[in-house]
């Protein structure tokens, strides 16, 4: 386990930080002003979004638990892995944020395989609004952790 696991936590939280205030605009945006560029924006944002939050999972992952997962669906196990206590440390997650999560993970998937240009603003609205939410409730847990990792490097 890396002794500055904390600080690169910490750094991946600050980073998701600065993405939540950047679609901030694009939360409130009324569906009759969003045209090609506001979805765009809104589909390159949210996939940003969830992979910030993916790259400090697999920072846990990887440099606490020693493993990811490794099949083709391991996106969805490494929530999996993170909402998991092991021998080493409590669960990462809970059960309710790993089911939201798993609503950004599934976009992610529509996101990269299909034409932003097809993306509807109906569909994209309800994922927008639950960011702040998300990033409040991915935060504090994400902290809870840093605390416990903290607390075992004294």
């Amino acid at each position: 386990m890396s002794a500055d696991l904390a600080k690169k936590l910490q750094l991946g939280i600050d980073e998701l930080a600065i993405i939540r205030q950047q679609l901030t605009p694009l939360i409130s945006l009324p569906a009759t002003s969003a045209g090609v560029i506001e979805r765009a924006a809104a589909c390159a944002m949210l996939h940003s979004f969830y992979t910030e939050i993916e790259k400090v999972l697999k920072l846990i992952a990887l440099e606490w638990d020693g493993e990811m997962p490794a099949s083709e669906a391991w996106h969805r196990q490494l929530l999996n892995q993170m909402s998991a206590p092991t021998a080493d440390r409590p669960a990462v997650l809970s059960p309710v944020l790993v089911e939201v999560l798993g609503e950004f993970l599934a976009f992610r998937h529509v996101f990269r395989g299909a034409s932003i240009a097809l993306m509807r603003w109906e569909k994209l609205q309800p994922l927008l609004a639950k960011v702040g939410q998300t990033y409040d409730q991915t935060e504090a847990e994400i902290r809870t952790f840093i605390r416990f990792v903290e607390a075992r490097s004294e």
